[in-house]
């Protein structure tokens, strides 16, 4: 098993190592590209299928032409390894106002050993949250890169977002659920809520109300977890400071995805 980050570029018949990112594409120069992070374990892909399926619905949304057999190749060269990998599909050169006709895909790995999910502190991130198209996981992260970094700075594992009507989005690298008298909810989509994989897990084995969340409610929940691929699920033990309940439903579902990884 490889122990060193690695990158390689899709060049129609198959993925060849590359170390480079042309400074013509429209990725690095407008941040027009959209992306799909996955966990890798047991020299798996975990969720494999359903993160080509959400990266192909992003591609066909945002006009990206992008063949299927480009992620059986990507599956095989993440075969083998440990870690966290993100797969990225540019928009390649041109003016920013052209269409997209010769995209560039590329897959970068890294080697990670998760740390122990302890339950995390969290924060409450006070200028609105804009997400771009729906939600889409796109190259223009900067706003949840820094939210994060300014909520670490303040000894807060990660920082809750709002949008400009005051409804919940998410946290910055993850979805988030709510937990209130047992009843479980998670922002709705078009609060700007992104369609995560381990999100969508999670909407299949419970009964979730998929609502427009607000800080109330937030403030108010006994519990809160955070879901994304590479910690699962992370239950949440303070916001602001101020302790939640015993966490229950989190660790349950925590375990679950544990076990179903391992089969």
């Amino acid at each position: 098993m490889s122990t060193a980050f690695q990158s390689w570029e899709w060049k129609g018949a198959g993925f060849e190592p590359t170390a480079h990112l042309p400074l013509s594409d429209r990725a690095f120069r407008y941040g027009m590209s959209v992306f799909e992070t996955l966990r890798i374990r047991g020299g798996e892909p975990e969720f494999f299928e359903a993160h080509a399926s959400r990266l192909l619905s992003a591609c066909g949304e945002r006009g990206f032409p992008l063949e299927e057999r480009t992620f059986a190749a990507a599956a095989e060269i993440l075969r083998e390894k440990e870690g966290v990998a993100r797969i990225y599909v540019t928009a390649g050169d041109g003016p920013p106002s052209s269409r997209t006709d010769f995209p560039r895909v590329f897959v970068i790995f890294e080697p990670r050993t998760p740390a122990t999910a302890e339950p995390c502190e969290i924060t409450i991130c006070d200028e609105p949250y804009r997400a771009l198209f729906g939600g889409l996981k796109t190259g223009n992260y900067w706003f949840n890169a820094e939210a994060r970094a300014d909520a670490q700075r303040r000894g807060f594992d990660e920082a809750l977002l709002f949008n400009d009507l005051g409804e919940l989005v998410s946290a910055c690298m993850a979805n988030v659920f709510l937990v209130h008298d047992g009843r479980l909810s998670t922002p709705a989509r078009k609060t700007g809520a992104r369609s995560g994989v381990v999100r969508e897990w999670v909407l299949a084995r419970r009964k979730v109300a998929e609502h427009r969340l607000r800080r109330e409610d937030v403030v108010t929940a006994d519990e809160i977890f955070l879901t994304n691929s590479w910690v699962g699920v992370l239950p949440v033990a303070t916001l602001e400071g101020r302790p939640l309940g015993p966490p229950s439903i989190g660790p349950k579902l925590a375990a679950e995805l544990e076990e179903r990884s391992l089969i």
